[in-house]
């Protein structure tokens, strides 16, 4: 079945853009062939459906630090590229492999396994740096101006069975649309990617990161790709990796001048979020940690280390020595952020409530809405009971991440605990609405309808949003 997922989520970009070949699409900007298939404000309508599916295919990596991480830096990134319209949203995904992808509308997939296997911050942003390249350039909408009617139509007929798949639930049609897409060529063409390379090194470069991020990313993929053969490694699959490429980026890294690159602490401590959650044991990467806290010189790796052994111990229920460890990295940088919501989560994991509530009262009031901590502070207050407040900080969360399934999944949660029957059928339809199960948020909906009484502008909201997830099931549904 990962097999099946895994090429879904680069072919269902391309289902997506086939999405709205209407006459009313036909109006071509001059200097862009793109233009004339598809519009930007189609292109994001259709990311929103794309991130719906993913969702509901891929298994996500749920771990708000992280995610707020990648947000942070991509947005970063995102400043420094010719992106017009810059609404972005990013999925992580569960997976320990090398992939990253980007889909019409600001969508751009991130595997756990890019971060654990990036050794550097700069490796990371020059993937990503390719990938909002490709968005910048409307590499998509440019192969489908590319298209014959004839290939574009099978395309469509393919492509829509799985976007059936994802309406229906029906995995018959998921796998006929998969054994119809092993006889097509779906990847970009060897021009588009020299593009992507030539400007996502141009932005890379502007965000101030190393120019031999690239090479070093390169000869990453092709160490990975001799351990584990190509056909393991999905990103070599869509992007592939020629001796042209790796030529073009060592030569083009050979005539910048610099010093002084930016390679942030919190993406060492990121990544060894990971590096502990693909652990199969805790104890290997409580090896991993102590052998470099011992070899530790500087306070950069002295910090770092501290950090992932105090999430390895944690992992393990080891939770005095993981607050023992954390504590000595917070002696050494008490300011950064990321150790400062390390500790509030040791605390929720060793059961210390009252040093937890305490812990994210205060990081909160400091830091209004930050995604992690809100989450964080919701599960201490859930396990208080104090589920009034628990709603209140989720409320405010959801006005700034609307389109997070994850925080509309807690705030239904914690409603449901504070009896809050309306709110609880209104937040589950939002979060099956963002992923992608369209009959069940109905369902809720109507719910939550036999519930307003005789609040008519509640009745007229919810008469919208089923009407938002009825328009979503036939459109995908006209491709079938």
């Amino acid at each position: 079945m990962r097999s099946i997922i895994s090429k879904i989520k680069i072919c269902g970009i391309f289902l997506l853009i086939c999405f709205t070949l209407e006459s009313e699409e036909e109006l071509p900007v001059i200097g862009d062939a793109s233009s004339s298939v598809i519009s930007i404000a189609s292109e994001y309508n259709l990311g929103r459906l794309y991130m719906a599916q993913l969702r509901r295919s891929l298994p996500e990596y749920l771990d708000p630090i992280t995610q707020d991480y990648a947000e942070h830096l991509v947005y970063r990134l995102s400043e420094f590229s010719e992106l017009t319209d810059r609404r972005l949203e990013i999925a992580l995904i569960d997976e320990k492999s090398v992939n990253a992808f980007a889909a019409p509308g600001g969508i751009i997939g991130i595997n756990a396994g890019l971060i654990f296997h990036a050794s550097t911050e700069g490796q990371l942003a020059s993937v990503l740096s390719h990938e909002l390249a490709h968005l910048s350039q409307r590499h998509f909408a440019r192969r489908m101006q590319r298209q014959k009617d004839r290939s574009l139509a099978n395309s469509l007929m393919i492509l829509g069975s799985i976007a059936l798949a994802g309406a229906t639930s029906n995995p018959n049609a998921l796998l006929a649309g998969q054994q119809a897409i092993t006889q097509q060529n779906l990847s970009f063409s060897r021009g588009d990617e020299q593009e992507a390379d030539r400007i996502g090194f141009k932005n890379l470069i502007s965000a101030g990161f190393d120019p031999n991020s690239t090479t070093y990313m390169f000869e990453k993929l092709q160490s990975l790709s001799r351990l584990s053969g190509s056909n393991e490694l999905e990103f070599l699959r869509s992007h592939p990796l020629t001796k042209n490429r790796i030529a073009d980026a060592q030569s083009r890294a050979q005539g910048i001048k610099g010093k002084n690159y930016r390679n942030s602490l919190d993406y060492e401590l990121i990544r060894h979020r990971t590096i502990v959650h693909f652990s199969e044991i805790p104890r290997q990467a409580i090896a991993i940690f102590e052998k470099d806290l011992n070899i530790s010189k500087s306070k950069k790796d002295k910090i770092k280390a501290n950090y992932g052994l105090s999430l390895a111990y944690s992992k393990a229920k080891r939770h005095t020595e993981a607050l023992e460890k954390l504590r000595e990295a917070l002696k050494i940088d008490s300011e950064n952020l990321i150790l400062q919501i390390g500790l509030l989560e040791l605390h929720i994991e060793a059961e210390n409530n009252f040093e937890a509530e305490a812990l994210a009262s205060s990081l909160l009031s400091t830091n209004p809405n930050n995604y992690p901590i809100t989450m964080l502070y919701n599960k201490v207050l859930m396990n208080n009971g104090d589920y009034k407040k628990g709603e209140e900080i989720l409320r405010e969360l959801s006005l700034v991440r609307p389109n997070d399934p994850e925080v509309w999944y807690w705030l239904a949660e914690v409603q449901g605990l504070d009896k809050n029957l309306i709110g609880l059928h209104l937040s589950r339809a939002e979060y099956f609405f963002l992923t992608g199960n369209y009959e069940t948020s109905i369902k809720h909906l109507r719910m939550a309808m036999d519930l307003t009484g005789n609040n008519y502008q509640l009745t007229e909201s919810i008469h919208n949003k089923i009407e938002r997830s009825h328009k979503s099931i036939e459109a995908l549904k006209s491709l079938s």
